[in-house]
């Protein structure tokens, strides 16, 4: 038998990960062929409705939170309630983790990877500044980006900036201003389901971001995913609030000064979260009608065996996908390493220990934690409202960054009037 599933990550290093667990499967399942098409995330909306319409599915898709309703609305996928239940009675799911994918109590896909945002930040800058520790709360946050916004050259330029953050019209800026929306106890939807973005701490989230831009690179308004990532790496900026620390990049290089710490919650604050985005797949209809669905299951509960989980998640992207149940966690933070699949073959000592194995647990053990505390955008009291897909991808949020921070609009307004386009979109 052979099942096709697509995923969206292009690079070397994650399609290798990706490879590696496919071949041990089949190895394990000599009468199963595993099938993977990369197409990219920009592109996979488009394609996945196409292929419903012209019944050209896919096995399985790889989904996100903000993704996978669209299929779901356009009945292509199928309900894998027996596939959770198993998986989750042999690896027990972090909750936060299945909140996004179900309705109807039902569950349409099974997490296979979460990101959390964290707070980046470079060690010797905060230091050399005086400070001791990193920025748990907000106004600590803007004061340490104050202080490192410098001209450390005395050319009279500042060439130093205290924060990484941007307001592209992307999905860059919708997903790091609802890094700051978590930590403001805020989101799109009420629980019910209704719109309720227009709200006190969303207002309150978008001064702060807008207070905290000032200290971040003039050319941080046209940032992207590599812009952000080279000028992280190039040192433009001391902190970034992001989920992906291209580790394998820095230790390439020998830059260790690197380091990851919870991300800052409003100084009033007793209840704050974090942002997490989980990847899961779904099983499409066109699997169900070939007679594919048992085969499905069995790939999709490997991918969740804890070793498995290991090479998809920390030898994917070191330091930034993390597991999906506690089995996986408690391996990952176990002393557990795979030397022969962990990507970093250079550079990075990996004996137990080691300042190099010091810097990667950091990054998994302070996302991990935090993770356990996170929603995804849209999805804090889970799927109350199948339009956020359509919400997302129509960059609403990063419009309404784009006002305030841009344009001068009052954020008041600025959020008023992003409230009433996520209100067309719903009404439609």
């Amino acid at each position: 038998m052979e099942l096709t599933i697509w995923q969206h990550e292009p690079t070397e290093q994650r399609v290798t990960a990706w490879n590696t667990v496919i071949d041990k499967f089949q190895k394990e399942n000599p009468d199963i062929t595993v099938n993977m098409e990369v197409v990219l995330w920009e592109d996979v909306q488009a394609k996945m409705l196409s292929a419903i319409q012209s019944n050209t599915m896919p096995d399985m898709n790889v989904v996100s939170d903000t993704s996978w309703s669209s299929a779901y609305l356009a009945g292509g996928i199928v309900e894998v309630d027996d596939i959770v239940e198993s998986i989750d009675n042999e690896q027990d799911f972090i909750d936060s983790t299945l909140l996004s994918y179900k309705v109807d109590d039902h569950y349409w896909a099974v997490p296979i990877d979460s990101i959390c945002y964290s707070l980046m930040y470079r060690p010797s800058v905060l230091e050399a500044a005086g400070f001791k520790e990193p920025p748990k709360t907000w106004s600590e946050l803007e004061e340490y980006a104050k202080k490192l916004t410098a001209d450390t050259n005395g050319d009279g330029k500042i060439d130093q900036y205290g924060i990484g953050i941007t307001c592209s019209r992307d999905a860059l800026a919708t997903d790091t201003f609802g890094a700051f929306m978590a930590s403001a106890n805020t989101d799109i939807f009420n629980e019910d389901g209704t719109i309720g973005f227009d709200n006190e701490n969303t207002v309150n989230a978008l001064e702060f971001y807008k207070d905290l831009y000032q200290y971040a690179p003039p050319a941080a308004s046209g940032w992207s995913w590599g812009e952000i990532e080279s000028n992280w790496a190039a040192g433009t900026f001391a902190m970034m609030p992001y989920h992906a620390p291209n580790l394998a990049a820095f230790f390439e290089n020998g830059d260790l000064d690197i380091a990851a710490t919870p991300f800052p919650k409003p100084d009033d604050f007793s209840e704050s979260y974090k942002t997490s985005f989980n990847h899961a797949v779904t099983v499409t209809k066109g699997a169900q009608e070939k007679g594919h669905y048992q085969a499905c299951k069995k790939f999709i509960e490997f991918l969740e065996k804890p070793e498995i989980s290991w090479i998809l998640t920390v030898c994917q992207e070191p330091g930034f996908y993390l597991p999906t149940t506690e089995a996986g966690a408690e391996l990952m933070t176990s002393g557990y390493f795979d030397e022969e699949n962990f990507p970093i073959k250079e550079n990075f000592d990996m004996k137990e220990g080691s300042e190099d194995r010091a810097i990667l647990d950091n990054f998994l053990n302070t996302a991990m934690e935090s993770s356990k505390e996170a929603y995804a955008i849209g999805n804090k009291y889970g799927a109350v409202n199948m339009n956020m897909a359509e919400i997302y991808n129509s960059f609403i949020i990063s419009d309404m960054l784009q006002k305030a921070l841009l344009n001068n609009t009052d954020v008041g307004e600025a959020v008023s009037w992003a409230n009433n386009q996520i209100n067309k979109i719903n009404d439609q």
